[in-house]
């Protein structure tokens, strides 16, 4: 990469948002002169085996890239390598508070340093964008290094903020503020940091933060301003999706000069897939040998058990459960499309079990052409878009639904209400037109126009003007 040159740093550490920032990188790099740079975790490698947009460069942030700018930079990856290894002797000996310390107070520290000494942010970077501003992670010590510089910051949200998502991934006593361990600590911080505080649908206060990680982001000068929310963090500008994320963002204290509505990236995509739906019909058809008189069911298989919100024996069954359930209805075509954190690998044999189809496409290549649409996702809205009837999966008892009562969709609350409310929501179904005239004269289409990257970049434009004049 040529140093000092300008720069726009494209922060990859979330699987989902690869897909919307190489899109958006298309974009930049065909319509200005800046260098579109991703910045990406060596694990995540894969997911740029692909092409790189004409004009943009990638830095993966594993030893190679600090080795390549130096002798001390090699060193100080050995060193930051050897505090991780520390943080791991520590959890071996179940001193979990040591632990958390160590492991974010070193993840800022190498942030940093790989934003000065590898990245140069402070001389190339005009704008740092990324998925989510309160990764406690490498990724807040770019943030935190590019703010200092005065570089833009914005967080480009991929999906819908769920502050009672977040609560119920807060579930442990670590997290709790009135249990053990540290119950006094805790109760301290929650007085002194209010707004690291929320109250779960069970009456316990929880926090945003375990003790070892408040600590390091208080020595880091980093404690996010608004923890429980994108754009909670120190990013400049946060671009939301819809109205919905948008009120929720405003909802959690977000101040509202710094929500952007811009739509989803892929959106974009969406639209322009729209338009072909008969066309990608014609070619599911051939791929996968459906039968085109025969209604086609996308699946988005949730991704509870990933993520580690049911146990892997659990997700198992969920898999089983749904793959029969949708096979056995009225001779649809089936087809699931599994979530990046997925392996296509452990899904494969129970597919063939149950006579379902793996899609080897992304989710938004294929959308467009569902009848139905069943997911326990944020990406039912890509559904509500299209005009598709969803279902949405509820009965998993989290204590929060994502999508209930929303236009042209339908949430079950148990496992015996699948199998007959997408019956219902079918073409042939009792529910469909009913559902149809939501989607069509309900659902907040602002956005989706096929415009939303030509708005992210006009945005970081007359930003980055601005940073300029000051």
């Amino acid at each position: 990469m040529t140093k000092y040159s300008p720069a726009i740093f494209l922060l990859c550490s979330r699987r989902p948002i690869v897909a919307e920032f190489q899109l958006l990188a298309e974009t930049l790099s065909a319509e200005t002169n800046w260098r579109v740079v991703f910045v990406v975790p060596d694990g995540l490698r894969e997911m740029f085996q692909n092409k790189l947009p004409l004009g943009s460069e990638i830095i993966f942030t594993g030893p190679a890239a600090w080795i390549n700018e130096g002798f001390i930079n090699g060193l100080m990856y050995g060193v930051f390598g050897l505090l991780r290894k520390v943080a791991q002797i520590s959890r071996a000996f179940n001193q979990f508070l040591i632990t958390d310390f160590l492991q974010t107070w070193e993840a800022l520290a190498r942030g940093r340093w790989f934003a000065g000494r590898v990245l140069h942010v402070d001389r190339m970077g005009v704008a740092v964008l990324t998925a989510d501003d309160r990764d406690i992670r490498m990724d807040q010590g770019i943030l935190l290094k590019a703010k200092r510089h005065n570089v833009f910051c914005m967080t480009v949200a991929f999906g819908k903020s769920d502050p009672e998502a977040d609560s119920g991934r807060r579930s442990q006593a670590n997290f709790a503020v009135d249990q053990k361990p540290w119950k006094f600590l805790k109760q301290w911080v929650a007085k002194k940091y209010p707004a690291a505080v929320r109250v779960d649908a069970a009456g316990n206060r929880l926090l945003f933060f375990r003790m070892g990680e408040y600590a390091a982001l208080r020595m880091h000068s980093s404690l996010f301003p608004v923890p429980w929310s994108y754009g909670g963090g120190f990013s400049n500008r946060v671009a939301v999706p819809d109205n919905v994320t948008e009120g929720l963002l405003l909802q959690q204290g977000v101040p509202r000069e710094k929500v952007f509505l811009a739509g989803q990236i892929s959106q974009d995509i969406l639209w322009e897939l729209h338009e072909r739906r008969d066309e990608i019909r014609v070619s599911l058809n051939k791929r996968y040998q459906f039968h085109p008189e025969r209604p086609l069911v996308i699946l988005a298989m949730p991704v509870l058990g990933e993520h580690g919100m049911i146990s892997g024996s659990g997700q198992e069954d969920e898999a089983k459960f749904l793959f029969h359930t949708l096979g056995e209805l009225n001779a649809p075509n089936v087809l699931v499309s599994l979530h990046p954190r997925q392996s296509r690998q452990q899904y494969e044999l129970l597919a063939k079990t149950y006579g379902v189809h793996l899609a080897a496409e992304p989710l938004r290549e294929v959308l467009a052409a569902a009848d139905l649409f069943v997911a326990y996702s944020s990406t039912i809205a890509w559904a509500q878009l299209l005009e598709i009837p969803t279902l949405a999966l509820e009965y998993q008892n989290l204590g929060y639904s994502l999508f209930a009562g929303q236009p042209g969709v339908r949430d079950v609350s148990s496992r015996e209400q699948v199998g007959v409310t997408c019956a219902a929501l079918l073409p042939s179904g009792a529910m469909h037109k009913q559902v149809c005239r939501e989607l069509s004269g309900n659902v907040d289409r602002t956005t989706f126009d096929g415009a939303v990257r030509r708005r992210i970049i006009d945005e970081i434009k007359l930003q980055i003007k601005r940073v300029s004049q000051c």
